[in-house]
């Protein structure tokens, strides 16, 4: 019985030491600054700028190119893994409870 309730135990610390680490990661996401976002949006309309001017067509295939893929729209993935570790450690808070009240 005491080595069960060690394993139980153990099993809770992990998942709170699980549920603390997304936190961290959680805050680290939260300090993107709001500037770093404004940074890289000036680049994409340096760049839509810039393109006005060009003549070359090689160089406003490759603009275009880098407007099909997307190369500075990331915010919304960031949105997404927050989201996602929240509902996690939402989940993890279950698991954490149901271990304790076996304890």
């Amino acid at each position: 019985m005491a080595d069960d309730i060690m394993a139980i135990e153990r099993t809770r610390l992990s998942l709170v030491n699980g549920s603390r680490n997304m936190a961290l990661i959680l805050d680290k996401l939260r300090s993107i600054d709001a500037n770093e976002m404004a940074n890289i949006r000036n680049i994409v309309k340096n760049i839509d700028v810039e393109s006005d001017a060009m003549k070359t067509k090689e160089a406003l295939r490759l603009v275009a190119e880098i407007r099909d893929v997307d190369v500075f729209i990331f915010a919304q993935d960031i949105v997404d893994l927050m989201k996602h570790i929240e509902s996690s450690q939402e989940q993890l808070d279950v698991y954490i409870k149901a271990f304790r009240k076996l304890v």
